[in-house]
Order: C-alpha cells, then structure tokens, then sequence
C-alpha cells in the first residue's frame, strides 16, 4: 500500500513538472511575439497579397512611425489570427515573429511615438503574446483592479495591470 502511494505521489510530481515545462517552452516560443490589433484587412483576393500588404504595412509602422529599423529578414512570421469573415469589415489581429525578442522590445518600448501619428496608426494596439494561463492570470488581476478602484472611497486613485509578462501587478496610480 506504501509503495502504491509513492508511486502515485511520483506520477503526480512527474505530470506537474511536465506541465511547467511545457508552460516555460511555449512562454519561451512567444518571447519574440507581438501582436498587432486594430489593423485594417486588405481586400485583395490572393493570400499572398494580403500577406505582403501586412508585412508592407508593419515595416512601415515599425521604421517611419516607431523610429525602430526593422528589415524584412527580421521578421520570422507573419500571419492573422482567426477565420477571415469578410462580412464584418473588422481586421484580425495581426500576429508577427521576430527572429529576436530584442526587437520586439524595442518596439514596445517606442510606442509612445504612437500618440502623435495619424490615425491609421493611432488606433493600433501592441500586445505581448501570451501563453493561455498569462491570459487568465491577467484577466483575474483586471478584474481585481476595478473591484479596488470601485472600493476606493475617496476616487482619487485608479488602479491599473503592468509589469512584464509573467509578473504582473496592479499598481495603483494618482488621478491627475
């Protein structure tokens, strides 16, 4: 009976070391990943059209607007998230695949310039890819941040999710 359960208790140690690292392989596999929202969907009938419109699209985004030189060998992947549904007129979300993470955090570190260009790149938002427990992880701290803000008696402060993938926090800011 002894030996039965410590057969067990290894079997479970075994699926949980499995299980993380299997979560710090796909963590490490979307490091280089970014993730584009609110880009309009070119309407051209050949995929590889469509493709070159985006990748057209994001070399300019990332060079002239963002001051952030990236060539096209540079970007390992490039491709829309989800079925294409022409009907609704909105864009999929663009997911691109650096060859190095050290891009796509120069990138997210230059997206204040976003601010002042013109409305077609204004409207965008960058998104670190995350792994499906990150999602979750983020999600919950959102939403315990308006309960916090919502239980904040003197509504001088809004609380807010930031820090890097994999160690969010809320943090709690001044309003101004």
């Amino acid at each position: 009976k002894t030996v039965s359960n410590n057969i067990s208790s290894v079997k479970e140690t075994l699926t949980e070391v499995k299980r993380n690292v299997d979560e710090q392989k796909d963590r490490e596999s979307r490091a280089a990943n970014l993730i584009i929202y609110n880009v309009s969907e070119s309407n051209a009938t050949s995929t590889e059209d469509r493709w070159s419109e985006d990748q057209q699209f994001c070399l300019e985004t990332f060079n002239k607007i963002l001051s952030v030189h990236i060539v096209t060998g540079d970007i390992k992947k490039l491709f829309r998230l989800g079925k294409r549904d022409s009907q609704s007129g909105k864009g999929r979300p663009l997911l691109i695949q650096f060859r190095d993470r050290i891009l796509k955090n120069m990138i997210m570190e230059s997206l204040s310039k976003l601010k002042n260009a013109d409305d077609k790149f204004n409207k965008l938002i960058f998104a670190h890819d995350l792994t499906k427990n990150e999602r979750e992880e983020c999600k919950n701290l959102v939403a315990e941040a308006k309960v916090k803000e919502q239980q904040d008696p003197s509504g001088e402060h809004i609380y807010r999710v930031r820090g890097a993938p994999g160690s969010y926090r809320i943090v709690k800011i001044r309003k101004q």
